[in-house]
């Protein structure tokens, strides 16, 4: 079948679609965004917050972000400002903390201003800096590309809607700045119900003032607070972020080795053998003062002797204190800003914090964390963390949690990829651009459109085969896949189309029937009646273009000449119907078989006369306010409706539920008023079924070519 080869052109796409950018790109410096303008959004926009493993969480990726957000605000917010960690190459997102879901920067708002302002990189988004509803603002990287072919470059402010577009731009299109306006069109940063956070199965319990979080059955959730105090002690001063020359207090035995690590603020001396108080801070408040709860319990200490004849001194030299024995002897070395006598084997000093000891067993990359706070449906956490990102030094980043006690860390998502098989500016991009604008938001998921009008069969087979949950045709296919065999002669993809799965029926087009106007009023012919008579009186006399075998101009001359009981000549013009200048400069034929959009322009002009369309009689067709008639409102006609029908499919081996949400959603898209007048302006009627509904329109249609196409057409090449 000629037509169906054009449906080889979408698998271009598997050569050039399928690669996937790298996260772990180096990030370019102001500079060189700058000389390089072209290089926009030079990051991996498209990722999403997803659970990950609870039994070995990957905790650097988990604690990668930092948030523009005041804590005294965010138990209000909605959104959350997550700005990763520039070393991953992920672009800045905004997390919904009720749907869960992550917004970008949309592709469409990557320039403006008729595209004199071009975004290069999104640099943050930042809820501290809030109008009075809580509205962050988005930092981007600008370029302005002026008339006289210079560039200019800017950082500036602006605000999102919930569809990544600019609520508010970040400059407008005179240069001015626009980072301090409000916009109740941008975000809404509130959490509903007087900004409470939501409830939680989950709850927030303290061991020696560092938090966790429990499940309803008591169960703690990683990371774990740690049960013994000289841990606790020891993370609590690391998460004040513990400035150099800070002191602690702990113990040594009499041959100088730590016994506690210097961590405490002060330690009693030991008052019995192999035991002595620890105390720690109680309470989530990082900053101390003489008034912070305190909790102490007793340690057991290993058995200990000696060190009473030790005596502590202090150098002359350094200052530092040391012990020695009675002959004035140094055996342990001054080296501590504070020393006790020896005790039961045991002496309390001071020295400089230990901030090269670790707790036994503790791993480097695990998380310390310093706060929770509840927002919406999830639980955000703050944590001093050191990994690779953190250039090894220790850092403030912060980490998601579901309800389900879920970590969730930064999944690059690539968009859901819609191929069109035809150049731009067709009927076929046309419904795919009108599907697309608008199921991100439902999605949770970038949308992009590519034309690919040409590619090998076995391109078309291999992505047919392997396209997976990220890539859907988007065509106007003939029903059914692949063709009749012994009706259509089909190329080797009817295969690869027969294996396609059906998604969801977009929208449907009818035809329309027009006529050379000179040689209507020459044959006398100005409605449907006089068509069929004439047709009666001189049979195979009328001439009618239509596209290639195939396409449903094929299907509905054969109806029409079934039902109607006559012969006209069915003339073959290559492509999916014809172009009215066959008619109105060719004269090729007397009659056409096209699209509204292929009849419009002579029809206004007046070359071309409309006599019926194909579409059904309770959806009407009309151009300029002038209703068309249908030829299957004719009596000798009822029943004929033909349409082409622009479908969505998806590749053999994707996962049939992600299908039915994408369904769902386009769905709900064709049901928005705005989309339904999209559709009536250009007469179309919409579709948004289940896959079902779309596979009993393919047996339907596959019935029609049966009953219509082997006896009733005539084809003259």
């Amino acid at each position: 079948m000629k037509a169906l080869q054009l449906l080889r052109a979408w698998l271009a796409l598997l050569a050039c679609g399928l690669g996937v950018a790298s996260a772990q790109a180096a990030p370019p410096d102001y500079q060189e965004l700058y000389a390089h303008p072209e290089r926009a959004m030079p990051m991996q926009p498209h990722w999403q917050l997803l659970p990950v493993s609870s039994s070995a969480p990957p905790w650097a990726e988990i604690f990668m972000f930092q948030i523009g957000t005041d804590p005294r605000h965010i138990d209000r917010l909605r959104w959350l400002s997550l700005n990763p960690d520039p070393n991953t190459g992920l672009a800045p997102a905004l997390f919904d903390a009720l749907e869960g879901n992550t917004l970008f920067l949309a592709p469409s708002a990557g320039s403006f201003c008729e595209g004199r302002w071009q975004v290069v990189r999104v640099d943050s988004h930042n809820n501290s800096k809030v109008n009075n509803v809580l509205q962050p603002a988005t930092k981007v990287w600008l370029v302005q590309h002026k008339p006289n072919g210079r560039r200019e470059a800017t950082t500036a402010y602006g605000h999102l809607d919930a569809q990544g577009h600019w609520a508010v731009p970040p400059v407008t299109c005179d240069g001015g700045t626009t980072n301090g306006v409000y916009s109740p069109d941008a975000v809404a940063y509130l959490v509903p119900g007087d900004a409470q956070p939501l409830p939680s199965a989950l709850r927030l319990d303290l061991v020696y003032a560092q938090p966790g979080l429990r499940d309803a059955g008591g169960r703690w959730l990683a990371p774990v607070p740690p049960s013994d105090i000289t841990t606790a002690q020891w993370m609590d001063y690391k998460k004040q972020i513990v400035t150099p020359g800070s002191l602690g207090a702990g113990l040594i035995d009499p041959q100088g080795r730590m016994v506690i690590p210097f961590t405490f603020g002060q330690l009693p001396d030991a008052t019995a053998q192999r035991r002595i108080q620890l105390c720690s801070n109680t309470g989530l408040r990082l900053q101390r003062d003489a008034g912070t709860p305190r909790v102490c319990r007793w340690q057991r200490l290993q058995r200990s002797q000696g060190g009473e004849a030790l005596r502590p001194v202090q150098d002359a030299a350094t200052g530092r204190w040391g012990y020695q024995n009675a002959k004035g002897q140094w055996v342990i070395a001054p080296q501590f800003h504070e020393a006790r006598r020896f005790r039961h084997g045991y002496a309390v000093v001071s020295a400089l914090f230990a901030e090269d000891w670790r707790p036994p067993g503790w791993r480097d990359e695990w998380p310390m964390v310093r706060q929770y706070w509840r927002m919406g449906r999830y639980w955000v956490a703050e944590a001093l963390v050191r990994n690779p990102s953190t250039a090894g030094q220790w850092a403030i980043r912060y980490g998601v949690m579901n309800d389900a006690g879920q970590w969730l860390a930064p999944q690059a998502q690539l968009p859901l990829q819609i191929t069109v098989p035809s150049p731009a500016g067709g009927r076929n991009g046309h419904y795919a651009r009108m599907v697309a604008a608008h199921l991100p938001q439902l999605l949770g998921r970038h949308v992009e459109i590519r034309h690919v009008p040409d590619a090998s069969v076995a391109d078309y087979e291999r992505l047919a085969a392997d396209g997976g949950d990220r890539q859907l045709l988007f065509t106007a296919m003939t029903l059914p896949r692949g063709g009749i065999p012994g009706l259509h002669q089909g190329p080797a993809i009817d295969t690869a189309l027969r294996s396609l799965l059906p998604v969801t029926l977009v929208a449907s087009q009818p035809l329309v029937l027009a006529i050379d106007s000179t040689q209507a009023d020459a044959l006398g012919i100005g409605n449907t009646d006089d068509l069929l008579a004439y047709a009666r009186a001189h049979p195979g006399r009328l001439r009618v273009g239509t596209g290639d075998d195939g396409w449903i101009g094929q299907l509905a001359l054969a109806e029409l000449l079934a039902r109607g009981g006559v012969d006209m000549q069915r003339q073959v013009f290559r492509g999916m119907y014809p172009d009215s200048d066959v008619v109105t400069k060719a004269h090729a034929v007397e009659l056409v078989l096209a699209p509204v959009n292929g009849v419009a322009t002579a029809v206004r002009g007046g070359q071309l006369r409309v006599l019926g369309t194909t579409a059904d009689p309770a959806h009407p067709q009309s151009l300029d306010g002038v209703t068309w008639p249908t030829l299957g409102a004719h009596a000798a006609l009822a029943g004929l409706a033909v349409y082409d029908h622009y479908i969505l499919w998806a590749a053999a081996h994707s996962d049939p539920a992600a299908n039915r949400e994408l369904q769902q959603a386009v769905a709900q898209v064709l049901a928005r008023p705005e989309v339904q007048q999209q559709l009536q302006d250009v007469q179309a009627v919409g579709g948004g079924g289940p896959p079902e509904s779309l596979l009993a329109l393919e047996a339907q249609m596959r019935e029609q070519w049966l009953r219509c196409c082997g006896k009733h057409l005539r084809s003259v090449k």
